[in-house]
């Protein structure tokens, strides 16, 4: 039996945060092992947006759910993560969820999560996270946004928050927090797994804890696109950087200098019809990236 605490951070979706919180609330929770259930929301606006439509859906989900909300008005994604973290470990839980205010999970979601976590004796476990509705985005887009999958049980290197549990005793034995480096350029998740597999940390995937991001309607562009594979292209460069990792960096600089030069020639290519018809803007936008991580010029995506 296990203490399970949802962690979601929220800035602005009000709307989105209801949907989510509904999803969950749902949910099929099997008690034979997740016996204490709760939520908590950590608003990073200082308008607190989010919180009228917490206190209805507090009211309204009491007798399934609890929910606690909190306002933290200092900006930044590592901050409103590392508040949630130590909200989270107030109320002493065994395992901590991360899931994002853009997603709605599936009904054996949790059930999935935790049995992941139970049965690999992980440290951490990851789920898919699947784009949604598929009909607003464009064929052309929708294969550079999709996101890679893995056999169940599988283990990895790399973590993302959109969906992730924790085994609570091993982060605070490691003692790993969000990097606040990392608040407005994204990339907090990256490190985070970063630090925590250098400390030993095993991650699994969990194939059946699926849950659908969102796509709102101005991100289904090639403009948003074009920031994302720049800005994921900056974040991994930098994250090399602080890491010392060397050799990995010369390696991922030369790359890039090819993606630029191979981008140049075939960025005309976006203008037929085609699956792959922008892979040479994305690839030129993600060697400029590169380039610009490897001098710590940052952007700063979520600093407005």
């Amino acid at each position: 039996m296990n203490k399970v605490v949802i962690c979601i951070p929220t800035y602005k979706r009000p709307e989105m945060l209801k949907e989510l919180i509904l999803s969950i609330a749902a949910g099929r929770i099997d008690r034979s092992v997740i016996n204490d259930l709760s939520i908590i929301v950590v608003d990073n606006d200082e308008q607190m947006s989010a919180a009228q439509i917490v206190r209805e859906l507090t009211a309204k989900l009491q007798e399934l759910i609890k929910i606690t909300y909190f306002n933290y008005p200092i900006k930044g994604l590592s901050n409103v993560r590392n508040e949630l973290l130590r909200r989270a470990f107030s109320i002493n839980p065994d395992f901590i969820v991360f899931v994002d205010d853009d997603e709605i999970v599936t009904e054996e979601w949790l059930n999935e999560m935790v049995k992941a976590i139970i049965r690999n004796n992980g440290d951490m476990v990851m789920g898919p996270v699947v784009p949604s509705p598929a009909d607003k985005i464009s064929n052309p887009l929708s294969c550079w946004i999709e996101r890679p999958s893995y056999a169940d049980n599988t283990r990895l290197n790399f973590i993302r928050t959109g969906n992730l549990i924790i085994n609570a005793r091993s982060l605070m034995e490691k003692g790993i927090w969000f990097d606040e480096r990392f608040n407005f350029t994204g990339g907090e998740d990256s490190y985070f797994g970063i630090q925590m597999i250098r400390k030993g940390a095993t991650i699994y995937w969990a194939a059946g804890a699926i849950v659908y991001e969102t796509i709102q309607e101005d991100r289904a562009n090639i403009k948003w696109l074009l920031r994302r594979y720049y800005n994921g292209a900056n974040i991994y460069t930098r994250i090399l950087i602080l890491d010392k990792q060397y050799f990995k960096l010369i390696k991922k600089i030369l790359v890039s200098l090819f993606y630029i030069i191979a981008g140049i020639f075939t960025a005309a290519f976006s203008l037929i019809p085609g699956r792959k018809r922008y892979w040479g803007l994305l690839k030129l936008s993600e060697g400029f990236g590169s380039i610009a991580g490897l001098f710590m010029i940052k952007y700063e995506e979520y600093n407005s």
